[in-house]
Formats: C-alpha cells, sequence, structure tokens
C-alpha cells in the first residue's frame, strides 16, 4: 500500500485549494465550468448535519416569517439572540439589504427585537462582495444563542492531489479569512496529510487540536469534533469542510461558530437526504432549468451562445473563441440526454 505523504513545501502549498477559489477567473473558462460540481448548503442545515454526527454547535432555531423569529428567539437563555441572514455567499456581516438599504445581515440583537430585525432581512435581497450587485434573496434567518469567544482557531479538511487523498488544515488564528492569516504568517498553518484507507485516529485528532492551540479539557473536547468532522466529510461526500471560527468559548466549551460546507453532486444518487436540501432560489434560474433535464448547463458572462455535444468538444469550442478574440455566454453539453 502506496504511504500517502506530502513533499516538504511552505504552509501556503496546503492553500492551494483554498486559494484556488478566488483563482478560478485567471483559469481557461472550460475548465472553470467542469469544476463546478459541488453542492453548498445554507448554514443552519450544515450545521444540523454536524450536530448529527456528533459536532458541537452553537444552539439554534430557523424562522421565515416575522413571527417565528420573535417566538424563537424567546427559546433562548439571557437577554440577547444572534440574527443571522441564509444566504448562499461570504461577508453577509457587511453586507446590505437591496430593496431598504438595510446595512447588515448578522446582527446581536435583544430578543424583543427579532421580529423587527426579520421583517428587515425575509424576503429582501442582500447584497455581498460575493454576490456581485444582483445580490440573493433571503427567504430564512437562523437564530442563535448569544455566546462570548475566549479564542478562535481555524480548520478545514480538502482532498489534496498531492497526497492522493484528504488533508487538515488548521491555525491557532481564526475569525478571518485563511488567505490573509497565510500571507501573514506561513508558519501559522497546520497541514496533516490523513491516509484515505485507514482515516484518521484518536491520536492524530488529539495532536492536531495540541497544535492549533487547544489545551486541557478543551484540547479532547476539539480532537472529538475533529473525529466526527472527518466522519461527516468521508460519509457525506464532502469537497470540503471549513470551520472559522472553531472556537473556545469562556464557558468553556469548544464549539464550530460558522462552517462552509461542499458536497460533491456526482454522489447525489447516495445522499439523497443531504441534496434533497438543495435551495434553488440561491441558484442561476437558468442552471436549475436546465439540471432538470440533464443538462450540464453553465451560465458564463460572454456574448457567443454555445450547444455543443460532449463535454470535451465543448470546452474545445469554448477555447477556440476565446483564441480567436470571443467570448462564451454559456458551457453546455447536452450530452446523450438530448432527444
Amino acid at each position: 500500500r502506496r504511504a500517502p505523504a506530502l513533499p516538504q513545501a511552505p504552509a501556503m502549498m496546503a492553500l492551494r485549494p483554498l486559494l484556488a477559489r478566488g483563482a478560478a477567473r485567471a483559469r481557461p473558462v472550460a475548465a472553470a465550468a467542469l469544476s463546478r460540481r459541488h453542492l453548498s448548503l445554507h448554514e443552519y442545515q450544515s450545521l444540523g448535519i454536524f450536530s448529527d454526527f456528533g459536532v458541537q454547535v452553537p444552539k439554534l432555531t430557523v424562522a421565515t416569517t416575522p413571527e417565528e423569529a420573535a417566538k424563537g428567539a424567546e427559546a433562548f437563555p439571557g437577554d440577547e439572540v444572534v440574527i443571522k441572514s441564509q444566504v448562499l455567499a461570504g461577508g453577509r456581516g457587511l453586507g446590505s439589504f437591496k430593496e431598504n438599504g438595510f446595512k447588515g445581515g448578522v446582527h446581536i440583537i435583544p430578543k424583543g427585537q427579532a421580529a423587527e430585525f426579520a421583517e428587515k432581512m425575509l424576503g429582501k435581497t442582500l447584497v455581498t462582495k460575493q454576490t456581485g450587485v444582483a445580490g440573493k434573496p433571503c427567504n430564512t434567518v437562523m437564530l442563535a444563542e448569544r455566546f462570548q469567544i475566549k479564542n478562535e482557531k481555524y480548520f478545514a479538511i480538502l482532498m489534496d492531489r498531492g497526497s492522493g487523498g484528504p488533508v487538515m488544515i488548521g491555525s491557532k488564528t481564526g475569525g478571518t479569512s485563511i488567505e490573509d492569516i497565510a500571507a501573514a504568517d506561513p508558519t501559522a498553518i497546520v497541514k496533516v496529510p490523513v491516509d484515505i484507507m485507514e482515516g484518521i485516529s484518536d491520536e492524530m485528532a488529539k495532536q492536531m487540536a495540541i497544535d492549533m492551540g487547544f489545551t486541557g479539557e478543551q484540547a479532547a473536547s476539539a480532537a472529538t469534533s475533529i473525529n466526527a468532522l472527518y466522519k461527516v466529510f468521508m460519509e457525506c461526500d464532502c469537497t470540503m469542510v471549513e470551520i472559522n471560527p472553531f472556537a473556545e468559548l469562556t464557558d468553556g466549551r469548544v464549539i464550530v461558530c460558522d462552517a462552509k460546507v461542499g458536497f460533491d453532486d456526482n454522489a447525489e444518487f447516495r445522499q439523497k437526504d443531504i441534496h434533497a436540501k438543495r435551495d434553488e432560489s440561491q441558484e442561476d434560474a437558468q442552471e436549475v432549468e436546465a439540471k432538470k433535464f440533464d443538462l450540464n448547463y453553465i451560465k458564463l458572462d460572454g456574448s457567443v451562445a454555445c450547444m455543443v455535444n460532449g463535454a470535451g468538444l465543448a470546452m474545445s469550442t469554448m477555447d477556440l473563441l476565446k483564441l480567436v478574440g470571443g467570448s462564451p455566454a454559456n458551457f453546455l453539453d447536452v450530452g446523450g440526454a438530448a432527444n
């Protein structure tokens, strides 16, 4: 059996899968089109799956109306609650709602104002740096317990081509983008490859927690969640599990505060419950319609429409357009599904 071993390299090398998200625009357009193969879920949905696998997450509830938000807020202890808009985009806290100009998709509020804030968010369009000017609709808000964070860490699991299997990435610093952390101090990144046949051991999980700066009982608690997160990654056919922040609270708990999770569309046949959670309102309407007919369609920014039989020929056609100064308006492989 070949033992997966990563070559010795700067910590930034471990961030290639993450950095690729920002660099996707620089790749050939056809390759970029084919790389989009993962389902994304809302924060509350991802945290729900985590909880089912034994990961420690905040207490939360969801609401689709102001009345539900008011009722849900009363279930939390204390005087305050966190309300978070549920759209599939980063930068929600600094975003704004198009229809009413309301600033911020994440707020800490008195429980008695839950309905008021929900009214300003629900049914509106949130615009962030990642959504573009079109924004994305907010149809659900998540209400979560208010807590005090003592320390913020970063943790992720990705597939790594170099090792031929999963790789865990961690940092003692969290709460900000991992790209910024790596740029400021590459040595702050911890990278641990996992043998995909043997999986993660308790010792590996505990050492990862220690390397991320957890100590004592908190290290043991973090290791338990790391083990559970790896189980989520493998058993749910994830393309990525990213936790930021992975936090130690002032009350001693270690919890996953926020998460980004991608699920492989190719595994939909065995992950039907997860893929049933897909929120089509967050996706391009044309892509949603094409999927109903098993067409591989992705909208692009060009002006030349493409309808091609076969993915390879579709990629070649798009590349040829670029070579002669054109720009494709879409990727479309009708394949064997056409009639």
